[in-house]
């Protein structure tokens, strides 16, 4: 299994994954190598993921380098028999060459929660492909989950009152303007 992206939920999925004695292979340009031996997974460049694994799932952030990344040319490197998941930022792939592929055979199949246009046109073709499971990207909803969720975020604006640094800070330079 290749997994693009080992941020939180890349390295889940590591984990996951290793308990079905799967060989994992893993790139993320932004990840120390130490992280990777500690799950695992053997770093290794982007082409040479695409080429080894039979199925790649996708958890990387979307960015200027990330968008558009499988695209013909990702998707022709892979086996034939390979599974594209994607259950990160539908940006990621190019819809219209991950159909291509499909219906060409460059690849057996995909699993998508996310999509590049949401919501999906109807008529897309992509729904039409026999080897092709779309899920709505709302996995993670149940009672119990939607209860975590306004605990946590409670729990980070009172942090944050509170001079706390919150954990997930996305724009670290607003703390040096306070």
């Amino acid at each position: 299994m290749g997994i693009l992206g080992l941020g939180r939920i890349g390295q889940a999925v590591a984990v996951r994954a290793r308990s079905f004695g799967l060989r994992l292979v893993g790139f993320d340009p932004y990840v120390p190598k130490d992280v990777f031996a500690a799950l695992g997974v053997e770093s290794v460049r982007l082409e040479d993921l695409l080429r080894a694994s039979d199925i790649v799932t996708i958890h990387s952030l979307l960015t200027a380098e990330t968008r558009g990344i499988f695209c013909e040319r990702s998707l022709r490197v892979m086996k034939p028999s390979a599974v594209v998941v994607n259950t990160g930022h539908g940006a990621v792939v190019t819809t219209d060459d991950l159909v291509r592929a499909l219906r060409e055979g460059w690849i057996a199949g995909a699993a998508l929660d996310v999509l590049e246009t949401e919501p999906l046109p109807i008529d897309h073709p992509i729904r039409s492909l026999p080897r092709v499971l779309l899920t709505p990207h709302t996995a993670w909803y149940s009672e119990e989950s939607e209860r975590e969720l306004r605990r946590r975020s409670g729990q980070v604006v009172v942090q944050a009152l509170r001079g706390v640094r919150p954990p997930s800070l996305l724009n670290p330079e607003v703390l040096a303007r306070s």
